[in-house]
């Protein structure tokens, strides 16, 4: 077992840091406080090949493992947790159920708007009535000739507006049967697919979480991705989202390393009592116990990565046990490491003038969205005991 990185890992790596120093650092106040996504940000990891990392080499990517865009996300968090989620959105998630279960046509056409226009793939889920309790989703295809006609609203939807390309969760029907849950791709101005609000989030301002409406929107038979195949649709579905989960948490993970890294700093050169605050016992516990938990952090997010299945296509993604342990310990322990961080400041991190706010409310997100942190733990609990709880008892 080798913890260390190869020569491309580490390039990967100093690439983005050093994007991020130059280039998101600067900008991160900015698209929070504006509520602006990070369009400079996207052309420059577009760029650097970045963006559809993970894209198979014959669609024009670059074929590489999940742990290669896992240190990329990780790294540009520090710096703006807005980039880093669109890093996620670009190399797993909607991109990988397309990878995985979709034609051809598909992802050479999904490949392409990533890595030559920079688009980043929406994938919706959460409806008003259905966030965890997803298979209570209600929007609906029903079968129409050679077509499908969506009706049905989803809201919190990441990038709704921005993304050209959606893969919409839905209940598929045929002649009024219901097939099953599966998936099917509607482009932004699709006729029939408009938006509505546009949440007034807590962080993460920079990319929106919208509500995504659908009245009598026809597509072609030839959009869906994942059929309703009666459980097994839903099933496939999830594969796809366990790596959006090991994606977020590294996004957690690299906003409280980010932190962190700005307390220590700060500890060295501010004093107290005549002396640097690191010198003070109680303080030196807290950083330590942050570094334990990053690290233990990381271990588990570089294992889901590293330990993902194989899937049609040559396509892997993690196993949901354990992006479930990677979601829920990251969450909640990145929360506490920003927290701890930003106490180091006292006052200057209670103030806007300073990152440390931001990257609170930014990190917060993480025990939420994806998946609360209670519905990981329920998740975890079925591998603990082999079998499946009735939630609904």
């Amino acid at each position: 077992m080798d913890f260390q990185l190869s020569d491309e890992q580490k390039r990967i790596v100093e690439t983005v840091d050093e994007m991020g120093r130059k280039e998101f650092a600067a900008q991160a106040s900015r698209w929070d406080e504006n509520h602006e996504y990070p369009w400079e940000n996207i052309e420059l990891l577009r760029e650097a090949n970045i963006l559809g990392m993970t894209i198979p080499t014959e669609y024009g990517g670059q074929g590489r493992p999940l742990i290669d865009a896992i240190l990329a996300i990780e790294t540009a968090a520090k710096y703006c947790g807005v980039t880093a989620r669109i890093i996620v959105e670009t190399n797993m998630g909607a991109l990988g159920c397309v990878m995985a279960f979709g034609t051809d046509e598909q992802r050479k056409l999904v490949a392409h708007r990533i890595l030559d226009q920079g688009d980043k793939p929406a994938i919706a889920m959460t409806e008003p009535e259905a966030g965890t309790a997803l298979t209570d989703l209600q929007t609906r295809a029903d079968k129409k000739g050679n077509t499908y006609v969506i009706n049905g609203t989803k809201h919190w939807i990441t990038g709704g507006g921005v993304s050209v390309t959606n893969l919409i969760f839905v209940r598929f029907f045929d002649d009024a049967k219901e097939l099953g849950i599966g998936g099917i791709l509607v482009d932004r101005g699709a006729p029939g697919f408009t938006f509505g609000r546009v949440e007034k989030a807590l962080g993460l301002r920079g990319i929106p979480e919208t509500e995504l409406i659908f009245k009598d929107c026809e597509v072609p038979e030839e959009n869906v991705v994942v059929p309703g195949d009666g459980s097994e649709g839903f099933k496939n579905l999830m594969y796809g989202y366990n790596g959006q989960r090991v994606g977020a948490s590294a996004v957690a993970l690299g906003i409280a390393q980010g932190a962190h890294n700005l307390a220590i700093d700060w500890m060295k050169k501010r004093k107290a009592f005549g002396r640097s605050i690191s010198e003070f016992q109680g303080l030196q516990w807290m950083m330590a116990e942050a570094e334990m938990e990053l690290n233990a952090a990381r271990l588990l997010i570089y294992k889901a990565a590293c330990n993902a299945r194989d899937l049609p296509n040559n396509v892997k993604l993690p196993y949901m046990d354990e992006s479930s342990m990677a979601k829920a310990y990251t969450g909640h322990a990145s929360f506490k490491v920003v927290s701890d961080s930003l106490q180091m400041f006292g006052a200057y991190g209670y103030s806007q003038d300073m990152p440390l706010e931001r990257m609170l409310r930014d990190v917060r997100m993480f025990q939420i969205g994806g998946g609360t942190t209670q519905a990981q733990l329920n998740m975890i609990a079925r591998s603990v005991f082999r079998r499946k709880f009735d939630l609904r008892k």
